[in-house]
């Protein structure tokens, strides 16, 4: 009996161990979807990747970008909006019809969640007049937040040629998108009542397509206790797409995974990965809050053009995570004084100066690589010098004080108002002169017409 105890134990034991011995012999190149990236959201590092920054067609993931676009450019999401003439009916909708009055929020949400194509198009022409135009905006976007390798063409996602991202940059907008409050409660929500509208008069509930988020009744579970987003995507050309949030104990991680194949079998796999990815960085990595470091925060330049002679800046460290292996994290706390800053100048510091403004950057190092890398912002305003002000712009240039002579605003006012009465005498004066000169001319050539006269009829 003791021995069966022994072995029940054993087995036990044995089994109670086993999903953390799969997460530390997990390797991520064991997933076979073609472009994956694993990125710490805080700081941007990527933690894995894999056909990262190969051309890809993401599909719905597209609807990140309008999604942040419409609630940068539309804040009022309880707004009405009229659905157009022209409804998009290709690949999955959330059943909007034409001259349908909906609020900004309920296409939103019908757009994230149940990936409608229609509410994607519906607000693109409500913000831009038209696809095309909204397209335009997409891609500036894409531009300004470094998404090198992206080109929008519809505001869905559906299949073009010539709309196509990777994997790289997707991760790097929802990173962005992630930081608006509002993005973050659409994205993670299971369920959303669309309240009744003039087509509609019971209204109808939207169930959310990513299966990281809750588990639908009578459906295999793919539920992830730490996932917070994001989104789904699919078509024939794209396969089976999706970008993932999770959050684990100050750590936040984004997974992108692109190309798995269609059917019933690549439906799943990617939720099933993104999973393990995650468990992967949460086992690996560890955040730092780098406000809590005492790290060297303000730093003195000298400046010219001013009567100051220097400028102090402060390292914007509020919000800032470092984010690297947890042995690393550990050395690092282990050895502050290991860390070491170097600053880089983003402008020439001469006044005028404001306070609040960018001027470089502050890199911290450890062990001659880069942990982390803030913005240096000016704690006071600096003022061009005295010396270099103009005695008054409203003052002629061609007045000047005597070298050495203070400079009163009174005085100079005074100089100003003197300098334009001189002016508009002289004025005056060489226009009477002008006209004098011109009267006398004229008087002589009548003069000599009239003795050519006198002289022609003495003659005859």
């Amino acid at each position: 009996m003791k021995k069966f105890v022994a072995c029940l134990l054993a087995f036990v034991a044995a089994f109670s161990i086993r999903p953390m011995v799969f997460a530390e012999t997990f390797n991520p190149d064991d997933i076979s979807t073609p472009h994956v990236i694993l990125m710490d959201a805080s700081s941007g590092a990527v933690l894995y990747e894999k056909g990262a920054r190969e051309r890809a067609f993401p599909a719905s993931t597209t609807k990140i970008m309008t999604c942040i676009l419409a609630l940068e450019n539309c804040p009022d999401l309880d707004v009405m909006v009229t659905v157009g003439d022209d409804v998009e009916t290709k690949g999955s909708t959330m059943g909007i019809v034409r001259r349908e009055e909906l609020s900004m929020r309920s296409l939103l949400y019908g757009m994230m969640l149940v990936s409608g194509n229609d509410a994607a198009k519906t607000i693109a022409e409500y913000i831009s007049g038209s696809e095309s135009a909204f397209a335009e905006l997409m891609n500036q976007k894409a531009a300004s937040l470094g998404m090198t390798g992206t080109h929008f063409i519809k505001p869905n996602g559906l299949h073009e040629e010539d709309h196509y991202s990777t994997a790289y940059d997707m991760a790097l907008l929802t990173r962005y998108a992630m930081q608006n409050e509002e993005f973050c409660k659409i994205v993670s929500t299971p369920y959303y009542e669309v309240p009744p509208t003039n087509k509609d008069s019971d209204g109808y509930q939207l169930g959310n397509s990513n299966k990281l988020l809750y588990t639908k009744p009578d459906e295999e579970s793919f539920e992830y206790e730490y996932a917070t987003g994001v989104k789904t995507g699919d078509t024939d050309q794209a396969g089976r797409c999706l970008v993932a949030s999770a959050e684990k104990d100050g750590v936040k991680l984004i997974a992108v995974l692109f190309g798995d194949p269609q059917g019933s079998a690549g439906r799943n796999p990617r939720f099933t990965n993104s999973a393990k990815l995650f468990d992967w960085g949460f086992e690996n990595y560890a955040a730092l809050d780098a406000s809590t470091l005492g790290l060297t925060a303000e730093f003195t330049f000298p400046v010219t053009g001013s009567d100051a002679t220097e400028i102090t800046a402060r390292a914007e460290l509020s919000g800032a995570f470092i984010t690297d292996t947890k042995d690393k994290i550990a050395a690092i706390q282990a050895n502050l004084a290991g860390v070491s800053a170097q600053t880089a100048l983003t402008r020439k510091l001469e006044a005028p100066i404001a306070e609040g403004e960018v001027i470089g950057t502050v890199a911290y190092q450890y062990e001659s690589a880069t942990i982390l890398s803030v913005d240096l912002i000016a704690t006071q305003s600096i003022s061009i010098a005295a010396t270099n002000i103009l005695a008054n712009p409203s003052a002629s240039p061609l007045i000047t004080g005597i070298e050495g002579e203070d400079h009163n605003p009174e005085t100079e006012g005074g100089s100003s108002l003197v300098f334009w009465i001189i002016l508009v005498v002289v004025l005056l004066l060489l226009v009477v002169a002008a006209k004098i000169i011109a009267s006398r001319r004229r008087r002589r050539r009548i003069a000599r017409k009239r003795r050519a006269y006198r002289s022609r009829n003495i003659r005859r």
